[in-house]
């Protein structure tokens, strides 16, 4: 019998405990009535009482967004009244997906918890809303676990604050009798760098056996100081800690090859937009890109209609300079792929290095805060010297995300890596900024950081109610040695104003500030809330939705420029000499509703601004904000931002309208 112990989050209390020794075994959860009066109080969780098939007495406790519910069964448990019922979860590479996705086998290992059906233990963001965070007085964790049925063994899964993948242990349980898992603690912390002071996420479910799925049930789950007497038959996992290679750094690189050429990138005169119809209502928000390798080859991704729901994007290309477009087999019809989601869960898709490439970020679909899972993919478009050519399956990019993510960034160094930033709703109830790389083109993502979530340090707020939607969306440019960051900060101390870290060297910078002109109160025209292109590597342009003008990096300082260019405009670099800025600029205020102009804005190489000038004009509004939520707020306009070094390529649709317009507007 364990003695029951639990410490609130008091201050008398606390003070308490820290005056009191640790005793040998420290209750973290044992399901009984204190502690779930304990936890209504502080996180709020709803309890309903009902009877299961059996007609026992069963408690459920669940919260909207943080958890999937809890059912206690009473009666039958290996201390005290209640118990929690486990059902066994599949192995992830027997779960639908909705989606045709590559599934790593290494990551399914790590993830296969939480990736489909089941019912398992997972604190869910309130281990330190709730349980002690800090474990760090203690060398095992101990739960007790009665398996109903034969099964493929019962899984643990802990994580810090920023380990990534979790620690995982499968322990070979016998059905039918209560028996005790063991976890060493300590060969974790020196295995993996498990930091047990900062402890957040706990997670115990058994994998189904061939039988079925019936209710087995979890107690006692505890702390405990090594060689400290346990009354059941205990079992451990003493498998090896090391990680699979998919998630260790390479060595291996392979830097950008650009096949076929020669190139024609020959002066361009002024010309009228290309006009490509299209079968049904084409917008290019808010997932589309226009993305050209010289005067004869271009591509445009679109859909067909505004939706988050699963559907398809389109892409159409020419390799005569816009005077015929098919998709990539060469047919009339556009090659289609399709994603899960085209509003925040997802991106607008980047182009992506001088081949160029395309990157389109999809999410799985949302699943509260409750899940990390195989969820975020990526889906990769390449050139191959005469035209494109799309990746078969989307490759897995993060399994990090608790709730969603928001946005996207992909660029591409000049070593050839791929980089991909977004933000997102992390482990601890709060929201934060990933950033993870490829070195093989885009097949297999990692961390910035071995064994990390790879998250900006520094960056992520305070856990709070409703976090779930406060994303900072990211932008990244190749900077030096590596990447620079760039984001708007939602919420918090700092909201509205503009941030960045620079990384270089296996290391990020801090957190610094940058000075923006006045900022406005809304966001007329989209998201993300910055964009901005570096130049040879050493200079960064930016621009806001919620300011006007261009802010200017350069040895180590930032300045505004061509403080008319206005918010909400897109910066393109072309040959890395000139920049080009590129605004939608309505009649009537709004680019939503009547005429529309789009205007361009021109850096020379020797650093003077010119414009505007109008490259169209528009009297229907463009393409409207998605699905009308402020998630999919992206404006109707797109603009490669690293183009060719005689045009920058412009795509944009209007609302209601059958066709796409493209215009390669000429450098001067």
């Amino acid at each position: 019998m364990t003695r029951r112990l639990f410490i609130l989050a008091m201050p008398a209390l606390l003070a308490f405990a820290q005056a009191t020794p640790p005793s040998d075994e420290k209750l973290l959860a044992g399901f009984e009535e204190d502690e779930i009066k304990r936890m209504i109080e502080a996180v709020k969780v709803e309890r309903k009482e009902g009877k299961d098939k059996e007609g026992r007495p069963v408690v459920t406790i669940s919260r909207a967004f943080y958890m999937n519910p809890w059912t206690l069964r009473k009666g039958g448990a290996s201390q005290g009244e209640f118990a929690m019922v486990l059902a066994g979860v599949r192995e992830p590479e027997t779960v639908g997906f909705g989606a045709k996705v590559q599934v790593p086998p290494a990551a399914a290992l790590y993830y296969g918890l939480t990736i489909g059906d089941g019912a398992v233990f997972n604190t869910c963001g309130l281990l330190k809303r709730f349980y002690p965070p800090d474990w760090s007085d203690y060398d095992l964790l101990r739960a007790d676990v009665l398996c109903a049925e034969a099964n493929r063994g019962v899984r643990v899964a802990l994580e810090d604050e920023e380990i990534a993948p979790p620690v995982v242990r499968t322990h070979a349980v016998e059905p039918g009798k209560w028996t005790t898992l063991e976890v060493d603690l300590r060969a974790a912390a020196d295995a993996r760098g498990l930091n047990l002071q900062r402890m957040t996420t706990l997670t115990i479910g058994i994998l189904r056996g061939e039988g079925g799925s019936k209710a087995s049930l979890l107690d006692n789950i505890r702390l405990a100081r090594k060689g400290t007497p346990c009354a059941l038959p205990v079992v451990r996992d003493e498998s090896s800690h090391r990680l699979p290679d998919y998630f260790r750094a390479s060595a291996k690189l392979e830097p950008e090859k650009i096949p076929g050429g020669p190139w024609d990138q020959s002066p361009l005169a002024v010309e009228k937009p290309i006009v490509i119809s299209t079968e049904k209502t084409s917008v290019v928000n808010p997932v589309g890109w226009i993305a050209a390798r010289d005067n004869n080859r271009l591509l445009v991704g679109f859909l067909e209609k505004n939706s988050v729901e699963p559907c398809n994007v389109l892409m159409l290309q020419t390799k005569d300079g816009g005077r015929s477009w098919r998709g990539l087999d060469g047919g009339t019809p556009p090659t289609p792929f399709r994603i899960v989601g085209s509003d925040h869960g997802g991106g607008r898709g980047d182009v992506v290095g001088n081949r160029p490439d395309v990157v389109v970020l999809t999410n799985l679909g949302c699943r509260g805060g409750s899940w990390a899972s195989l969820r975020l993919f990526a889906q990769k478009v390449t050139f191959t010297g005469e035209g494109w050519e799309l990746r078969e399956l989307p490759t897995l990019v993060d399994c990090d995300l608790r709730h969603c993510n928001s946005n996207q960034s992909v660029v591409r160094t000049g070593d050839g890596r791929l980089w991909a930033a977004y933000g997102f709703a992390g482990r601890t109830t709060a929201t934060s900024i990933n950033v993870r790389t490829s070195e093989d083109d885009g097949v297999t993502w990692k961390s910035w950081a071995e064994g990390k979530s790879g998250g900006v340090p520094g960056l992520e707020k305070p856990p709070v109610d409703g976090w779930t939607y406060n994303f900072e969306e990211p932008c990244l440019v190749p900077f030096g040695r590596g990447v620079a960051c760039l984001w708007e900060e939602f919420g918090g101390a700092n909201n509205g104003r503009v941030r960045w870290s620079r990384f270089e060297d296996g290391n990020w910078s801090p957190i610094e500030t940058i000075e923006q002109p006045k900022r406005e109160s809304k966001n007329p025209t989209s998201r993300p809330a910055v964009s901005a292109v570096s130049v040879r590597g050493e200079e960064i342009f930016l621009v806001g939705a919620r300011f006007s003008g261009v802010l200017h990096y350069r040895a180590g300082k930032w300045a505004v420029e061509a403080p008319e260019v206005p918010r909400g405009s897109r910066l393109s670099a072309a040959g890395d000499r000139h920049v080009l800025a590129v605004a939608a600029t309505p009649d009537s205020g709004d680019v939503y509703r009547g005429s529309v102009a789009l205007q361009a804005w021109r850096r020379s190489a020797e650093g003077a601004w010119s414009g505007p000038e109008e490259l169209a004009k528009e009297e229907l509004p463009l393409s409207n904000k998605g699905s009308g939520n402020v998630y999919s707020y992206r404006p109707g306009f797109v603009v490669q931002p690293y183009a060719p070094p005689n045009f920058v390529p412009v795509a944009w649709t209007c609302e209601g309208q059958k066709w796409i317009k493209v215009l390669r507007v000429p450098v001067r």
